[in-house]
């Protein structure tokens, strides 16, 4: 069993938000009970955990499913916005696509962006592809609607010598998302967007998440970061945000949490109106970079609270792709439940 008493000091934490330094790197177990709020259609409840361990995969979800969802390339015009020049260049992201897909319904979408040393195609490929199985058996077994999910690159096939010089250009990605890979995506295949042009991606936000591993997650934290109008759902696992300088989501933990907390105060998604599902393993290399993060936002309680952000802990899981089935397994049907109706 983990230190309870570190747990009690988080519970504590959560509820008072005492102005008081980062705790130490101890893992964290059992349940803070949530602030009150008056939104109606808010993902928290009196029994929402700010802190919990996933679910495992369900037995047999690592195994085709009699009905397959197919993987497509996109190759896609886009411009050089790490480096400013502008010039234009060519990437390339992978799509999945439901079993029966069909374009007289609508898709929830996931962009989903990978670590370093890997390439778009690696999510759908690696451990003899095993996230695809993964959706085609939750979708068959109704766990979540048939959805779609894009797996973009930031290093064009070309990873940099080191993961950190990679910053610039996962700084860049959701730039490139907004303006090239999303147009190109959401016009081909039927999502909720009516169209993809500003505000047609704006009114869709709701159905669509974006998250990433270790790099990815330093992506998807500038997503929220710079790109708040276009997602509603975060998944950054195992990556801290690197908007004020790299690393600093961990070592700068409370600077990051007021400078990410004033973004959020100037638009108008306040409250309920974003959600942060991060996660880590407890033995991952990068869980004090994230969890340290997670501390000092939970301080500002006013603006991070469980309405909108919950931490979750895989055991034993280190820094590798291994766990991210399991991840997704949790997280997506939090962010797309099963309609019934």
């Amino acid at each position: 069993m983990k230190d309870l008493r570190s747990y009690m000091w988080f519970s504590f934490l959560f509820l008072l938000m005492p102005l008081m330094a980062c705790g130490s790197d101890e893992d964290i177990q059992g349940m803070v009970t949530p602030p009150a709020t008056d939104s109606t259609d808010t993902p928290s409840s009196d029994n929402v955990e700010m802190v919990t361990y996933t679910h495992a995969v369900s037995d047999g979800y690592d195994q085709e499913a009699e009905e397959q969802g197919s993987v497509i390339r996109i190759d896609y015009d886009t411009r050089d916005y790490a480096e400013g020049s502008g010039a234009a260049r060519m990437n390339t992201a992978y799509v999945y696509l439901p079993y029966g897909y069909d374009r007289s319904r609508r898709y929830n979408i996931l962009y989903f962006v990978h670590g370093h040393y890997s390439t778009a195609a690696s999510t759908f490929e690696d451990e003899d592809g095993v996230v695809r199985k993964l959706l085609d058996q939750m979708i068959a077994h109704g766990d979540i609607d048939p959805m779609i999910v894009v797996t973009p690159s930031y290093n064009y096939g070309q990873p940099t010598a080191s993961y950190a010089d990679a910053d610039p250009y996962c700084r860049a990605l959701p730039q490139e998302l907004v303006n090239d890979l999303i147009p190109v995506v959401e016009s081909r295949y039927h999502t909720y967007a009516e169209t993809t042009d500003a505000e047609g991606i704006e009114a869709s936000r709701d159905h669509r998440a974006i998250g990433g591993f270790s790099m990815g997650a330093v992506t998807t934290w500038y997503a929220f970061d710079e790109t708040l109008e276009v997602f509603r759902w975060f998944m950054p696992i195992s990556g801290d945000c690197w908007s004020l300088g790299r690393f600093a989501g961990m070592n700068r933990s409370d600077d990051t949490a007021a400078y990410l907390a004033e973004k959020i105060q100037q638009s108008p998604y306040a409250g309920s109106g974003f959600y942060i599902w991060a996660a880590s393993g407890t033995n991952d290399s990068a869980y004090s970079e994230i969890w340290r993060q997670i501390e000092g936002m939970a301080r500002l309680g006013d603006v991070f609270n469980t309405a909108n952000m919950t931490f979750h802990l895989k055991e034993g899981a280190r820094h590798e792709f291994r766990p991210i089935p399991e991840y997704l397994y949790n997280a997506l049907p939090f962010f797309f439940p099963k309609n019934n109706e």
